[in-house]
């Protein structure tokens, strides 16, 4: 009766088999991984207040269609205020109107510096959106990991109870001393507090993803529970595939990209600016009792102030453009490599726990629980047996939540999207 009772409080489970914690509360809130995602993408803040700055980059193309505005001038010239000459045959009255005229094609390169200022704010916000998206997924798989650790720890602490129950029958019917028995309860109290740190954790990982989808209502986490599987992604993943995605496709690099072509526009602007404006004007005056209009242009002379200054800090912000461009690329290769490192020693300590360390961990411990029910081994051992068991399951599911994680670095490395 008590090997029975023993191994049926005590039964191995395989790590598909672990059982997920069921939240006491009746209102249990499910996130998937799509839904979090929906969220995220209305009301994370940093993605907002990057959409806001497009808004802000969009706003200099009304300016930059704009013609310059034409001038008024009122004048009265030769007022009288002492001399023979009749004031009506001295006095003169005008009004001139004058349009500048832009040259060097000036209107239409302003526009293409705010269209491609536009181009460097959106992609700038797409960079903002991946990043957020890779600390998305990564805390939404933190949260599954921190409930299947702590299902593993209920289910420990569940086996252990049995334990107590075993040994409280041997106690009753006079097979150990109340010391053994108070051994086997300190150890349940110790198992307690790793069921309540685990708890603390998960709860933790949910509060964090609130905040990452942009939910203020933090008691919301109690009742909140993910809904996806820690499960190993079956994907294929060829590295010259992946670095040449990274060059097209990276937001970094789009960014540069931009940059670089924003820079070439920016000089061609100063350079037509260094040009100057013409200036035709029309008008009429009246001088003395006679009535006459007047026309004329102005023009610039090729002496003084050419915009050089604006037109060499164009050149410069262009080379500094380019260098960052170089920059960024070889950024994300290195970034590709590191994230694909990973990928492959996560992939194989995945396969590693599969081979056999997992077997290995239950045949140990269903060895050493054989021993203790026949008297053979000690106490110690068999908690021993219990904690390496514990460790190597958790080990493994941390190698596979690693998996996912080396994964969403690629895809934050690439720009694009993985499908697992």
């Amino acid at each position: 009766m008590l090997t029975l009772l023993l191994s049926a409080s005590v039964s191995g489970q395989t790590p598909s088999a672990v059982r997920t914690p069921v939240a006491a509360h009746p209102q249990t809130d499910y996130l998937s991984l799509e839904t979090v995602t929906e969220q995220f993408v209305r009301k994370n803040l940093a993605v907002e207040a990057a959409r806001l700055e497009v808004d802000v980059a969009a706003a200099e193309r009304v300016g930059a269609r704009l013609n310059p505005r034409p001038g008024l001038t009122v004048s009265a010239e030769n007022l009288r205020v002492s001399g023979e000459t009749p004031a009506s045959r001295l006095h003169e009255y005008g009004l001139l109107v004058a349009q500048p005229i832009e040259l060097g094609n000036r209107k239409t390169l302003r526009m293409e510096v705010a269209d491609r200022t536009v181009s460097v704010s959106e992609a700038r916000l797409t960079e903002v959106l991946r990043r957020q998206l890779f600390d998305l997924k990564r805390s939404y798989y933190e949260s599954v990991l921190g409930r299947v650790l702590l299902g593993i720890e209920q289910e420990n602490r569940d086996n252990f109870e049995g334990l107590v129950k075993f040994n409280t029958v041997r106690f009753e019917e006079g097979f150990i001393a109340e010391g053994d028995l108070l051994k086997v309860r300190l150890e349940r109290t110790k198992f307690d507090f790793a069921v309540a740190n685990a708890e603390l954790a998960f709860r933790k990982a949910k509060i964090r993803l609130l905040e990452l989808i942009g939910d203020p209502d933090f008691e919301r986490a109690a009742r909140v529970e993910v809904s996806n599987q820690l499960q190993v992604p079956v994907i294929s993943l060829a590295l010259a595939q992946l670095r040449e995605t990274a060059l097209a496709n990276r937001p970094e690099v789009k960014v540069a990209l931009a940059e670089v072509a924003l820079a070439e526009s920016s000089i061609k602007l100063e350079r037509s600016r260094g040009k100057g404006e013409v200036t035709p004007y029309v008008g009429y005056k009246r001088v003395g009792v006679d009535n006459t209009v007047l026309a004329g242009v102005t023009v610039p002379l090729p002496f003084g102030d050419r915009n050089q200054s604006a037109i060499a800090r164009a050149q410069a912000q262009q080379k500094v453009a380019e260098t960052n461009l170089r920059l960024v690329r070889n950024r994300a290769l290195a970034e590709v490599e590191t994230a694909y490192r990973a990928y492959e020693a996560a992939r194989e300590q995945v396969r590693a726990y599969e081979a056999g360390l997992l077997r290995q961990a239950d045949e140990s411990r269903e060895i050493q629980l054989g021993a203790y029910q026949e008297g053979a081994a000690e106490l110690i051992t068999l908690i021993e047996a219990q904690k390496t068991r514990t460790e190597i399951r958790a080990n493994y599911y941390r190698a596979i939540f690693d998996y996912y994680t080396s994964i969403f670095q690629l895809e934050l490395a690439t720009g694009t999207d993985i499908k697992l």
